[in-house]
């Protein structure tokens, strides 16, 4: 009786509470992911201004203030 108690309990208890795991760890991984994906346009446009003549002639052209939202 004992033996079949274990049976059931770990395929339907250790198992969830692995695969749940996993699930998490892959939704934080994903988030990880996403973050380095995003570019700040004040930054990019700033360090670009500090670059070669082209480089400086777009940042002109791209005065943050002027963007509409």
């Amino acid at each position: 009786m004992l033996l079949e108690f274990y049976i059931l309990l770990i395929p339907f208890c250790v198992v969830p509470v692995f695969l749940v795991s996993l699930d998490c760890l892959n939704k934080i991984a994903e988030l990880k992911r996403n973050s380095h994906s995003v570019i700040d346009f004040d930054k990019f446009v700033k360090r670009k201004g500090e670059g070669d003549d082209v480089d400086i002639d777009i940042a002109k052209l791209l005065d943050i203030e002027k963007i509409a939202v």
